[in-house]
């Protein structure tokens, strides 16, 4: 006779309805990493493409996206309600990519900005290090030893007072950056162990904020985020320097903006992708009882920054324009 038997009704009862419903509900498929190759495989369209979604998009705010110039690495900025945080994804042995970590450098102060020098041997990034909250931002580097990275090391361009973002470098070792709290965008030239500090032209400063340079490594153009005559919250805009001068600068129009915030661009070292962070709202992906939550957080967008990639090919198209027959 079975032991079941001698068990109370109610117990019974519990324990065949547990079997009952471990025989109806099916296993969670775990699903294999997806083997993307060097800059996660992607392939530059026309229109904006969510980068990575099932690696970097989440309910969490993402931003300053940048590439090792071999695209083995990716560096970019989660931000948080209480603090912000250098983030990595590194491809594998097998072309598949590790899930986002803190990068070794970051984790206790709010860091952001990540964006590596022509060569790839150092990282640099804004810090409110040893403060929090983005108070008193400055910038500041990290060199590459081997597979790792050293301590960071300050960047001394500005006053004390200035909070200094988006350092963007030169061939040369020019640093473009912005002050947000006066507008501008400036930048540093190497002078012996110290910076010369000049302000871009008015023809770039003039109007409301500008921030989040991106200089091309030759200073043939820049892209960074303004305010004046916007599609929406924030636009990216572009100059070219013609002749040793700055020209008008051009809004970088649609689709690359959106009725929602535009900010951050980056350009890959070979000139061919594009990368920056909008607030633009995506569909939502069909979802049914029992999906991965991970496979909703993908797709969440709404009111968040996220990354965004693709092709680069607008900047030489804008720049023909100028080019005199």
């Amino acid at each position: 006779m079975s032991k079941l038997n001698f068990l109370p009704l109610f117990m019974l009862i519990a324990i065949l309805g547990c079997q009952n419903h471990q025989q109806h509900v099916q296993p969670e498929t775990v699903e294999k990493p997806k083997k993307l190759g060097p800059f996660y495989g992607v392939v530059p369209s026309a229109s904006p493409k969510l980068l990575a979604p099932e690696l970097l998009a989440s309910p969490a705010t993402e931003y300053n996206g940048t590439f090792t110039p071999d695209g083995m690495e990716f560096f970019y900025t989660t931000d948080l309600p209480n603090n912000a945080y250098i983030t990595f994804t590194r491809m594998n042995a097998d072309s598949t990519w590790s899930e986002p970590r803190i990068a070794p450098f970051s984790g206790t102060y709010s860091d952001f900005d990540p964006l590596f020098s022509p060569d790839g041997n150092r990282l640099y990034f804004s810090s409110s290090r040893p403060k929090g909250d983005n108070e008193n931002s400055k910038i500041w580097y990290v060199e590459r030893e081997g597979k790792d990275w050293g301590s960071p090391v300050r960047v001394v361009l500005t006053g004390e007072d200035d909070n200094e973002y988006y350092s963007s470098l030169t061939h040369s070792g020019a640093i473009y950056f912005n002050i947000w709290s006066k507008g501008d965008i400036y930048k540093a030239t190497p002078s012996d162990s110290t910076y010369t500090i000049e302000t871009l032209p008015d023809i770039i400063n003039q109007g409301r904020d500008k921030g989040d340079p991106f200089i091309d490594p030759n200073e043939e153009y820049l892209i960074y985020r303004g305010y004046d005559d916007t599609i929406g919250r924030g636009d990216l805009y572009i100059t070219f320097n013609m002749d040793g001068e700055w020209i008008e600068p051009e809004n970088l129009g649609t689709p690359i903006n959106s009725d929602q915030h535009e900010m951050c661009p980056w350009v890959s070292p070979d000139g061919k992708l594009f990368v920056f962070a909008s607030g633009r709202l995506e569909e939502p992906a069909p979802t049914k009882a029992l999906d991965p939550i991970k496979n909703i957080n993908s797709t969440y967008n709404s009111g968040q920054l996220n990354l965004y990639y693709m092709s680069a090919d607008f900047i030489q198209e804008m720049k023909a324009k100028h080019i005199k027959g």
